[in-house]
């Protein structure tokens, strides 16, 4: 796509080259059948002109999209992937307005220069063969509004990464306040917020109001350039006494370049946003490398599952605790961010070393992904769930598993009625963390999905804080005749009574035995 820009460009060099050697014929003294084509061509290129400008913009639009769109796709990886927590406001910033400050930098600043460089490039050398004269007059504003640019590229970088700052500061104060939109309403502080976004509002306009000095500075000052040439370009050729039909051809080439010399104005505009915006977006799309153990190798197995903490020696298969399919294992701490690390480093969502995990001797931090999913269920409380419909939803740790066991495993966890009273049952497309559906069905929903295809370890933290007693007592009865291993971090007396493991995660003690 880039080549094609180029090639626009000396395209266009090449009908502005045309163009101006038909106006000579045209002006000149050359006979009528032949004053008669080059009218034609003249009315031909200019449609040509126009049909270049729509490829043109066609293409830059599609490189800028791709770019983008690879852009975007890396800050969901970054999101998801890396361990550095970002507020939902400035995720959703960096994904809108930091990503089109880089696709209009490709689109309108860095297509136009690929294009243009050529165009400009070759006009000039039509303008040398026409006359030199006339080419270094037309050449000349140009010179002066290259100096001039670079001398407000600076103040241009500037204003931009103030604007970027406050609009993410904005964004995420929007999200924030949104987020607690409950405890503000509680305490009676509405107005208060609103008239705190509406001053944070001000600053970016300022902000917005003070870069458009600049850049409208920048786009009048390639305005004046574009004028200019025809100026200078005219006033050299009345002064030098160039004929008329030369004046003329070269009128019309100045003509041509009106607007890719205009163009190079918003190409020092786009460019500063773009770098403002790539000092934050660089640093964001760093995914940290995970390092890998040895290559996973599936070994038959009844489905034992031994655990090893950091910081207790070197973890292998040998050591820890071991806890045998059928048992459930409650683990326990006085940091409640404490549980929270040790299913996270499990799980493989925090990269420093936490807990490790062997299943049939084999390190489950080393099984490819597809295959984690199978051996591991996860569920946690008050853990908002993806959009999308209810089916995607139970489904979404085994997709491979058809529609009718994700059925069975929704009435299991007495889903099967609430489903019934929607009007797209299983179709019902979750928004907002998992609405319409309320706390308790939703903890239900995790339970599903997370027991789905009976992964040999099922994880749960804390789920029962989103579940009413009917539920709690659901989880109990299935809890009770789980086949796997199940981890279960919990408070309930009557979740405690069915743990036949306890380990305390502060001292790494184990006992054989757990009551409520």
């Amino acid at each position: 796509m880039f080549f094609l820009l180029v090639l626009s460009g000396a395209a266009g060099a090449a009908l502005a080259g045309t163009m101006a050697w038909m106006m000579t014929l045209l002006l000149g003294q050359a006979a009528p059948d032949v004053r008669i084509g080059a009218v034609v061509v003249l009315f031909l290129g200019a449609h040509a002109v126009g049909a270049l400008r729509v490829a043109e913009r066609t293409v830059a639009e599609r490189l800028g999209q791709h770019y983008a769109n690879e852009i975007r796709t890396g800050l969901l990886a970054s999101a998801l992937l890396g361990t550095q927590r970002t507020s939902i406001g400035i995720t959703i910033a960096r994904t809108t307005n930091d990503v089109s400050s880089l696709r209009n930098w490709i689109t309108m600043g860095l297509a136009p220069l690929a294009a243009g460089v050529p165009l400009l490039s070759g006009t000039a050398a039509a303008l040398w063969l026409l006359s030199p004269v006339l080419a270094l007059a037309a050449v000349g504003p140009l010179c002066i509004l290259t100096f001039f640019l670079a001398w407000l590229a600076k103040p241009a970088f500037a204003r931009s990464r103030i604007l970027r700052k406050r609009r993410g500061r904005l964004a995420a104060q929007v999200a924030d306040t949104v987020a607690a939109s409950s405890a503000i309403r509680a305490a009676g502080g509405e107005m208060r917020e609103i008239r705190r976004i509406q001053r944070m509002g001000l600053d970016v306009a300022d902000a917005a109001v003070s870069r458009a000095r600049v850049a409208g500075s920048i786009r009048g000052a390639a305005a004046v350039a574009a004028s200019l040439t025809a100026v200078a370009v005219a006033a050299a050729g009345a002064f030098t006494g160039t004929d008329t039909a030369t004046i003329a051809a070269a009128l019309t080439v100045v003509g041509l370049i009106s607007t890719p010399v205009t163009d190079l104005g918003r190409v020092v505009e786009y460019r500063q946003s773009y770098r403002a915006a790539r000092r934050i977006l660089v640093p964001a799309l760093v995914v940290p490398q995970v390092e890998k153990g040895p290559a996973w190798v599936a070994k038959p197995g009844a489905g034992t599952v031994r655990f090893c903490l950091a910081g207790q020696g070197a973890p292998s298969e040998s050591s820890g605790l071991l806890v045998l399919p059928g048992q459930r294992l409650l683990v326990r701490s006085s940091d409640p961010g404490c549980v929270d690390g040790f299913f996270e480093a499990l799980l493989g969502i925090r990269a420093e070393p936490g807990a490790h995990a062997w299943i049939d001797g084999r390190h489950l931090a080393s099984a490819p992904g597809r295959k984690r999913r199978e051996l591991v269920g996860y569920a946690a409380g008050g853990a908002p769930l993806e959009r999308g419909s209810i089916a995607r939803a139970v489904r979404y740790r085994r997709p491979d598993l058809p529609g009718a066991v994700a059925a069975e495993a929704l009435s299991a966890v007495g889903l099967g009625a609430v489903l019934e009273r929607l009007p797209e049952g299983e179709r019902t497309v979750l928004r907002h963390g998992g609405e319409p559906l309320g706390a308790a069905a939703r903890g239900r929903l995790q339970i599903a999905r997370a027991m789905l295809g009976q992964p040999p370890l099922l994880m749960l933290n804390r789920i029962d804080k989103d579940l009413d007693g009917d539920g709690t007592r659901m989880l109990a009865g299935l809890l009770e005749a789980y086949p796997g291993v199940v981890v279960i971090a919990t408070d309930t007396p009557e979740l405690r009574a069915l743990c036949t493991v306890g380990w305390n995660l502060d001292d790494g003690a184990a006992d054989g035995h757990e009551t409520a």
